[in-house]
């Protein structure tokens, strides 16, 4: 846990907020370039982090750490435009000038209550913030809802939408068939690709007789040359023949050698003729079609498929089981047991994680089925780093899928889905905007009439 007089905190160790990027939860004091700033801010979120309102609980980490960020916005405001005017010297007129200010960058009506709250934040922890603190009562006591001229919200029926049935139906039938039929050779291929790159580790100097023993190798095999496939056409021509691929699944060196060595690649594609991707993992069935599924894997292909895998995973699990984004994001290795039922005749699928909203990181239980198992085994034996999610971006380092890459991936998912045979149909002319807050909210589980309710034990 930070302690109060550390430059950095890492409220994120508080936070269990498995679909957030850990750098959302660092507060740096030293960005604020002044001592007396530097002080009052942690004066007030030490207070933020150990008052409980009037009603209700501690606020979340989440909510903490948006207010740093609206609380230095304010500073920035005054050091900027009033000459780094303190707190205790702020007035009506200078809040009203900051008012005026976040409406002209164009906020919505909700940053800008948000950038709000944070003053009216300051005026009641004035008794805690004795570094310099905030003396007037912003704008007389009146909230800051009013403040900008919005109505107050009401309490109302959920306003995130529901997957229409003609385009959930096929999206789970494309994640099932990710599950069911890629899954093993997107699995086969990235452990060929990890012998493959442990190998060009041993590689010293160019070898043109290992290059002729493998393009010899591919014709007595039926096989093409291996060239460029359309995953890896932003950095190549696709078609051209993948000539770094070639030298390194060859043994002939680890890149580009150019020369002689490009001649022979391109001479054997002349006579053996183009195979896009070229690695020997072996392609399923379609089950619908009984052709191979995909062209063979290509390195760029690979990381690509499993992309598409982790979605197809999170589809399942998202929809499913009824679990929250967050939620679904803290699944760690080993998260998935059965149990018998009492007369021993059922077997129930279980999932362990964390209950993220308003649990704090509390550990749960949630009843699953089948598919659900199907996926996170799947998940488990992809690169990952504790949570199942976690992904590598390069050999050393990891990363969170954050709820917004996740909607990126979600609908490139679905435009893929016409790919594998499964269509998504559009919605009033234009394609579903998918996603995470979407599938808890059309879960089997919930009825349009009735409050969500969670299969959780």
């Amino acid at each position: 846990m930070p302690r109060f007089g550390d430059d950095v905190w890492n409220i994120g160790v508080a936070g269990f907020a498995g679909n957030r990027y850990a750098s959302e939860f660092l507060i740096d004091f030293k960005s604020l370039g002044h001592p007396v700033r530097r002080e009052a801010a942690r004066e007030f979120l030490f207070w933020r982090l150990n008052t409980r309102p009037g009603r209700g609980p501690l606020p979340s980490i989440s909510t903490v750490a948006a207010e740093w960020w609206n609380l230095r916005c304010f500073f920035r405001f005054l050091d900027t435009e009033h000459e780094g005017l303190r707190l205790d010297a702020v007035t009506q007129p200078v809040l009203d000038a900051y008012l005026a200010h976040c409406r002209g960058e164009g906020l919505l009506a909700t940053s800008v209550r948000h950038r709000l709250q944070v003053i009216s934040r300051l005026h009641l922890a004035a008794q805690a913030v004795v570094t310099d603190a905030l003396a007037i009562n912003p704008w007389n006591g009146r909230s800051p809802t009013r403040v900008i001229g919005v109505e107050p919200t009401r309490k109302h029926e959920n306003e995130t939408p529901r997957i229409p049935p003609n385009v959930i139906g096929p999206l789970v039938q494309a994640a099932l068939f990710y599950i069911r039929t890629a899954a093993k050779d997107i699995i086969s291929a990235r452990a060929e690709l990890t012998e493959l790159e442990a190998s060009v580790e041993d590689i010293h100097g160019l070898s043109l007789n290992r290059l002729e023993h493998y393009l010899h190798g591919l014709a007595d095999e039926g096989r093409g040359v291996p060239v460029v496939d359309e995953v890896g056409r932003q950095v190549h021509l696709a078609g051209a023949p993948a000539y770094t691929y070639v030298m390194r699944k060859s043994g002939a060196g680890r890149g580009v050698a150019g020369g002689v060595y490009d001649e022979r690649i391109d001479r054997a594609l002349e006579l053996l003729g183009p195979e896009p991707g070229g690695m020997d993992t072996p392609i399923a069935p379609h089950p619908r079609t009984g052709l191979p599924w995909r062209d063979r894997f290509s390195p760029a292909a690979v990381h690509h498929e499993e992309r598409l895998l982790r979605t197809a995973c999170y589809i399942l699990i998202a929809y499913l089981s009824g679990m929250r984004d967050s939620e679904v994001k803290e699944l760690r290795d080993g998260c998935h047991f059965t149990e018998r039922s009492a007369d021993g005749v059922v077997v129930r699928h279980k999932v362990r994680s964390q209950l993220i909203k308003g649990g704090r990181g509390t550990a749960e239980s949630w009843v699953v089925i089948g598919p659900v198992a199907e996926a996170i085994d799947a998940l488990q034996q992809l690169p990952h780093c504790d949570a199942l999610f976690c992904r590598p971006v390069t050999r050393d380092r990891y990363s969170t899928v954050s709820a917004n890459r996740m909607n990126e991936n979600l609908n490139k998912f679905r435009a893929h889905c016409t790919r594998i045979g499964f269509p998504v149909p559009d919605v009033d002319g234009e394609p579903w905007n998918l996603t995470t807050r979407q599938f808890r909210r059309t879960w089997l589980g919930t009825s349009p009439t009735a409050p969500t309710a969670r299969s959780r034990e």
